[in-house]
């Protein structure tokens, strides 16, 4: 399962990437980078006409010695709706990483100059994938169109934890002109620092200097624009990736033979966590029984592993928090079993030697996690297998199972872990996979309404929504951290923006959360407006009360990205509507099955 305690990605950053010109023209004063006066008055962006605002200039410096990067960020605003960029969110991950010595201002364009003075809030963000983080909030002073806003800040990560060290260049914004450095920290790792660069434009390539350090002047970045069902952010980005390459390493490598180094080099910390036999042997006896067919014995296998406490999904402690609760680091599958608790890495690892205690051969298996990245086996790249999970051929059957994620049942994956690729790691070596696709039926949203429409048209009644496999796994893992009232209110609020405008939904109860391997259960009241429309005599009424809301995604005459979906998934509807007093039904939509290509639709009279 993927958690960020084994592979740190540096995820899209959405609003925060830019900098200042190069030729001296007016004062900064301060450690502000001089103003040209051709871009006070800019007015357009000359290679991306009609642009809300651009991103003159950006310089990144990052330190690995220090674990901080130091960002300068300089853009212009054309519009009025270029004015929102005045309002500056910086994403960070707070167990890992702080923002320190934020600075800001506003440069008008006569070049007067508004220093920023207020106040920096913390909030936090949620992404389309999912994940979670806080981010520092600031509005720059009195930004109109013609200004110049610039800021400059720190991110400060924590070195105890491996982080992988990028230069994401792509942004939201077009990119003039920037300059990127990477001071690495070989003197810890005595390794060497290499790089993979993904989408530069030709020519453009980090150079190494004299000290040891790279560099990189890039010019004229297109702006990456989000869309909806676009791919992973990171698969369409300029950027990039270094990592350390150990001096004794072979200069050169095949891919085959680069996999097959590494499949073993995995298989051996395997093989070394699980050599506990009598141990495993002795919990095994406690969970299975002789007569239990081979799926039988897994299923016991990976409930028993799924009720370990995982310290992966409480997030990063301190040290002095794991004294005080005592937490001891596992060495290997006795300890994990003796603390009752792992890190996810660790709950997989131990389902593997439990698995293997019963007969069954087994292994781990590295994956790209295809809500963040694809996999390309020609990049030797290790980062791209950000998420792991198990393998295992019981009876006549493989298994592709994730017991340390514990909100899933056995038999269902995360969708990042369905339909992508990765390595399969045994003693002979690594060999590339592909996990299947999961079916729609493992992840269907199931909502039943009883209304009662009044002569106004304004529905009341209830509402039960049930999520069920992938959909109600994914929604436990993402609130696992709320306590009931936050549940409440978050699936209260997606079922809400399912509705008309002017709609409201009370939860009054959530059923079901702590057995994943029942849906999600909620249970509410509703009441819609103006769901009946009068015509005369009769009144109009949707077939349905929810809102399509996949059909405005595929209304632009031209897509920027290609259509890519999260998983298979199914909706199912069924709506009772009681009529005003002297209204009797005149006509229901026919009868229809549609099924072109992968997505299929039906609807039925079930009166």
């Amino acid at each position: 399962m993927n958690r960020t305690q084994r592979f740190v990605c540096f995820i899209a950053i959405l609003v925060f990437l830019f900098g200042a010109v190069l030729a001296p023209r007016i004062p900064a004063g301060d450690d502000w980078l001089p103003i040209p006066p051709d871009d006070l008055t800019l007015k357009d962006n000359p290679a991306s006409p009609g642009a809300h605002a651009m991103i003159l200039f950006r310089e990144s410096d990052m330190d690995s010695k220090e674990s901080s990067v130091r960002e300068y960020i300089r853009i212009k605003i054309f519009t009025q709706e270029g004015t929102k960029h005045a309002d500056i969110e910086i994403p960070f991950f707070k167990q890992q990483t702080d923002i320190k010595d934020i600075r800001g201002r506003t440069i008008q364009p006569d070049g007067t100059i508004i220093n920023f003075d207020g106040k920096i809030f913390e909030k936090t963000l949620v992404k389309a994938s999912g994940i979670k983080y806080l981010a520092k909030t600031f509005t720059l002073p009195d930004v109109h169109p013609g200004s110049i806003i610039e800021y400059k800040f720190r991110e400060q990560s924590d070195p105890n934890f491996f982080v992988n060290e990028s230069w994401v260049i792509s942004n939201s914004l077009f990119t003039r002109d920037a300059r990127f450095t990477i001071k690495p920290d070989t003197d810890a790792y005595s390794l060497a620092l290499q790089y993979r660069q993904y989408g530069l434009p030709v020519g453009t390539v980090p150079v190494k200097q004299k000290n040891g350090s790279f560099s990189m002047d890039v010019h004229n970045i297109a702006a990456l624009e989000e869309e909806d069902y676009m791919p992973p952010e990171r698969a369409l980005q300029v950027r990039v990736d270094f990592y350390y390459k150990g001096r004794n390493d072979p200069p050169t490598e095949t891919e085959q033979q680069f996999w097959n180094r590494q499949g073993k080099n995995w298989a051996e910390q395997l093989d070394h966590f699980v050599s506990k036999k009598g141990v495993l042997e002795s919990d095994l006896s406690h969970t299975i029984s002789p007569n239990d067919t081979p799926e039988e014995k897994l299923r016991r296998i990976y409930a028993r592993v799924q009720k370990i406490r995982n310290l992966s999904m409480e997030g990063a402690k301190t040290e002095k928090e794991e004294k005080q609760e005592q937490i001891k680091p596992n060495t290997n599958v006795e300890d994990v079993l003796k603390h009752n608790y792992g890190t996810s890495p660790q709950l997989n690892f131990t389902f593997v030697g439990l698995v293997r205690a019963a007969g069954f051969s087994a292994s781990g298996v590295f994956a790209a996690p295809r809500h963040l990245n694809f996999f390309d086996p020609q990049m030797l790249d290790l980062t791209q297998l950000g998420t792991d999970l198990v393998w295992v051929h019981a009876g006549t059957q493989d298994y592709y199972l994730d017991p340390s994620a514990i909100t899933y049942p056995f038999g269902i994956l995360p969708w990042y872990e369905n339909a992508t690729r990765g390595i399969r790691y045994t003693k002979d070596g690594g060999e590339i996979v592909t996990i299947p696709a999961a079916s729609p039926s493992q992840a269907t949203i199931l909502r039943n309404s009883d209304l009662v429409i009044d002569s106004d048209g304004q529905a009341t009644g209830k509402l039960q929504v049930e999520f069920t496999g992938v959909l109600g796994a994914d929604r436990r893992e993402r609130e696992h951290a709320e306590d009931a009232n936050g549940r409440a209110k978050v699936l209260g609020e997606e079922i809400k923006r399912w509705l008309p405008a002017g709609s409201t939904f009370d939860v009054t109860a959530i059923t079901n959360w702590d057995n994943n391997e029942l849906p999600i259960h909620v249970e509410g009241t509703v009441k819609i407006p103006s769901l009946g429309t009068s015509a005369g005599h009769r009144m109009l009424i949707p077939a349905s009360i929810f809102q399509a809301r996949q059909a405005s995604s595929f209304q632009p005459e031209k897509r920027l990205h290609s259509i890519y979906f999260g998983a298979p998934y199914e909706e199912i509807d069924q709506t009772k509507l009681n009529a005003p007093a002297g209204y009797k039904i005149e006509a229901f939509p026919p009868v229809k099955q549609l099924k072109p290509g992968v997505i299929s639709y039906e609807i039925s009279d079930l009166l």
